[in-house]
């Protein structure tokens, strides 16, 4: 720590979900990784891709990736940006999109590495507690008069969904940079890619790590107009992502119909375990993600996911105002459900 500078000495630590040496040992249902395996057309792309060319840089916009995405999307590639996780995405914003003396506002309880990155580039942010009902209090980030906001629809950890027609009317009266964080926005597709051509200040950011189940490969997308895509190529750095992702990208997004197989196999596996832990009394946040916010009336959820991590089960419990009352779950295989709903029941 000798060489730290006060700014890392005093930002809080982003934790990730626990990733076991033993891990074949658990059922791993903490971090919202997609059940199933990829796409076999990607692992098909990853092995042409492992060439001696692996001593060539990549391309360093990733246009065949953009071109793709955008086609698919009836956009233009000059909308899309594609970084090293959408967790470069959100580094960036923090980097070129909001001055030192700005402010950024979240909503809370939601994804905590917003908070850390802000923390990281130095830039203030507030808050923004979600409503009684878990939802996101759009007014708050004009209230605290923020340049930058980030809301993820879905929410997480909470899976709450955001009407569109919300984000639409926020943005007409929201004078700083909206992103909306779709990470997990294609197990039910309520997305708000159509307002990028209307609004200037919009940013959507995409994920391949959750739907098409490459969560190893690190590849996530921004959406905007022209000017704020410009911005991005211009802050990142050069060969920001690698020939693998790229090649894994490519064959993940054409492969539409695995695609469409994955995510309606995550929907019915959660539907059905939000079905069986109904029947034992738990309380479910309803959720439109590949996981599910819970708690039961009777065991404290700390005592939840310790008992479950004794019997060799991995869920995620989040220490804090709101969240320590519940549980994050994330779908697994039937077979993984049946397990946890059996052990559940045991254990309420």
């Amino acid at each position: 720590m000798n060489y730290w500078n006060t700014r890392l000495k005093n930002m809080a630590e982003y934790i990730p979900g626990e990733q076991p040496d033993n891990l074949d040992e658990f059922i791993k249902l903490n971090t919202n990784e997609n059940p199933f395996p990829p796409s076999p057309a990607v692992l098909e792309a990853l092995r042409k891709a492992c060439t001696p060319d692996l001593r060539r840089y990549p391309n360093p916009t990733t246009m065949k990736v953009r071109e793709l995405f955008a086609q698919q999307n009836g956009l233009s590639a000059d909308n899309v940006f594609v970084g090293n996780g959408s967790d470069e995405i959100f580094t960036l914003l923090f980097r070129g999109f909001v001055d030192p003396e700005g402010r950024a506002g979240f909503p809370y309880p939601s994804y905590s590495l917003y908070y850390t990155l802000a923390e990281a580039n130095g830039i203030a942010y507030e808050k923004i507690d979600l409503d009684e009902n878990l939802d996101v209090n759009f007014a708050g980030f004009i209230k605290k008069k923020c340049n930058l906001a980030i809301v993820a629809n879905p929410n997480n950890p909470t899976g709450k969904g955001v009407d569109v027609k919300e984000i639409r009317a926020f943005l007409g009266k929201f004078k700083g940079l909206l992103v909306v964080d779709e990470a997990y926005v294609d197990f039910y597709g309520e997305t708000a890619l159509p307002l990028v051509s209307e609004f200037g200040n919009l940013v959507v950011t995409r994920s391949l790590s959750k739907s098409y189940s490459l969560a190893g490969l690190r590849v996530g997308l921004a959406v905007a107009q022209p000017a704020v895509i410009r911005g991005f190529i211009k802050l990142k750095d050069s060969y920001n992502v690698d020939r693998l992702a790229e090649a894994g990208a490519l064959a993940a997004l054409a492969d539409a119909k695995n695609f469409k197989y994955s995510t309606r196999m995550v929907r019915e596996n959660k539907e059905f375990l939000e079905e069986k832990l109904a029947e034992i009394g738990f309380q479910i946040v309803p959720s439109k993600a590949n996981f599910i916010f819970v708690k039961h009336p009777k065991v404290a959820a700390k005592s939840i996911y310790e008992g479950l991590k004794e019997r060799k089960i991995l869920v995620r419990w989040f220490n804090g105002p709101v969240q320590s009352e519940y549980v994050r779950i994330s779908v697994g295989t039937m077979m993984e459900i049946r397990t946890l709903v059996k052990e559940l029941a045991a254990m309420v």
